[in-house]
């Protein structure tokens, strides 16, 4: 008996053979795909299910994989925005200086839930713009709100950027408040800290170690990130997780000259903008990944060279970078973006499929996590981690004629109508069945009221600019 059969719907798997039923079923037993293929494989009458979900009009493929965003993200968004070159500075004073654990898991569930409706069944979040290290609270807190929420969450911190040293404040529940400087140091201690408290301690959900940037930071010595650089990998290693961080033009070959054995494909690098050509060749020699956000504020501000990349050889797949100041959590639209920006830059409206951009959001991120033998593409033996996305709608149809580029040049994350993770149907007809929706938004409307109240910044909301040509 399956515990859940998903029937009559187009199904794209993304496996390697490239796999596709115009009319299949997929049927799961536990957390776990069972059987997989076109419906006339099914007998009649069907097979005795706990759950038949009749799919018609529907195409039915892997959760979504987004390699990198950040906590605390959700709760900022939209705010100073119009303040360019001084966003990151005003996002690491909120963290630092106005949140407490309350926030954290407000704004985690809020990620987890704007994610889960997305179709994104596994996400990374950074937790952090680049993390807050004093304290190892704030990783707890994303991690059991993904939990709690339903998503497969990993979030997680690492060293953290300059400049030194960061003002913090800690809010104690009596109402008392700690002011502290923090030096990065700390990070090295508190990364294991984090590790060690929470491996293993919520569902589906796991700490990784994710520092803001790995590479040469200028405001530290060469002898300083080496050592940062080094004890991120140790750490990576020793709790065999993923190694994810931002990495800009000359990080890399720091890295190769002084600590290679970094470079890996269990290593992820964010934006990736600004390498030379050398740096080109080391990712492709180490297989170490790219995660790139085709509409984010570094590709903005440098250049990615996905297209390249690919044809080089380099592994590479798309993430969002979460919401703030002006994005989402809809990797649909970021599959679009990195098709029309790549072939913009190249003049050349051929290149990249349709297939390619799927595969850069589901099978490529789940690789690069070292969970590509549970998610990514559906087969059988695989965690069921499924969506299902309304097709029967005017922008998709008419239903079935070629479904999957359909799918990548036309839907939208409102279009996912049901989200699978672990064989949990965690939204079903684009509503939370493991979490009230509305209590998640209440949570973090009081959140952001408290962190907006002492941060005591009304600037970052009213901007005079707003109808203006250019905001600088």
């Amino acid at each position: 008996m399956y515990d859940l059969l998903l029937i009559n719907a187009a199904v794209i798997t993304v496996d390697a053979k490239h796999t596709q039923y115009a009319n299949g079923f997929v049927a799961v037993t536990g957390d776990t795909i069972s059987a997989i293929g076109p419906m006339e494989q099914l007998p009649d009458p069907l097979p005795e299910s706990k759950r038949v979900l009749d799919l018609t009009g529907h195409a039915v493929l892997p959760g979504l994989v987004d390699g990198h965003g950040h906590a605390g993200h959700c709760l900022l968004k939209t705010l100073g925005e119009h303040l360019d070159d001084e966003w990151d500075i005003l996002a690491e004073t909120v963290y630092y200086s106005a949140t407490d654990e309350e926030f954290w898991y407000a704004e985690g569930a809020l990620a987890a839930a704007e994610r889960l409706k997305f179709g994104t069944t596994t996400a990374v979040s950074m937790v952090g713009s680049t993390p807050r290290i004093d304290i190892i609270e704030p990783v707890g807190a994303s991690l059991k709100a993904g939990s709690d929420v339903g998503i497969r969450q990993l979030s997680g911190i690492g060293s953290a950027n300059g400049p030194w040293p960061k003002k913090a404040r800690l809010f104690h529940k009596d109402g008392s408040v700690d002011h502290y400087d923090v030096a990065p140091d700390i990070a090295l201690k508190t990364t294991e800290a984090a590790l060690k408290a929470y491996t293993g301690k919520f569902e589906r959900a796991t700490c990784i170690v994710a520092p803001g940037k790995m590479g040469f930071r200028p405001d530290q010595s060469a002898e300083d990130n080496i050592t940062h650089n080094k004890t991120m990998y140790r750490l990576s290693r020793e709790y065999d997780v993923p190694l994810h961080t931002h990495a800009y033009g000359g990080d890399v070959q720091f890295l190769f000259d002084t600590t290679p054995e970094v470079l890996s494909p269990r290593m992820s690098l964010t934006h990736s903008t600004g390498y030379s050509h050398r740096e080109l060749e080391i990712l492709r020699d180490t297989g170490t990944y790219v995660f790139h956000g085709p509409t984010t504020n570094g590709h903005i501000k440098g250049h990615c060279p996905g297209y390249q990349m690919l044809k080089m050889g380099i592994n590479l797949a798309v993430i969002t970078d979460g919401t703030a100041p002006d994005r989402s959590f809809d990797l649909w639209r970021d599959m679009k973006n990195f098709l029309l920006l790549q072939r913009f830059m190249e003049r050349d409206q051929k290149l990249l499929s349709a297939g390619k951009a799927l595969e850069l959001v589901t099978i490529e991120p789940a690789k690069a996590l070292g969970m590509d033998h549970l998610v990514g593409s559906l087969e059988v033996g695989k965690k069921a981690d499924i969506i299902a996305v309304d097709m029967m709608q005017p922008h998709l149809a008419p239903y079935g004629v070629m479904p999957l580029q359909r799918l990548v040049f036309h839907a939208m994350g409102q279009d996912v109508t049901h989200t699978i993770v672990d064989g949990i149907i965690m939204m079903e007809d684009r509503k939370l069945t493991q979490a009230d929706e509305s209590a998640i938004i209440k949570n973090a409307t009081d959140a952001f009221t408290t962190m907006f109240s002492r941060l005591g910044r009304p600037d970052i909301i009213e901007n005079e600019k707003l109808y203006s040509l250019y905001q600088g």
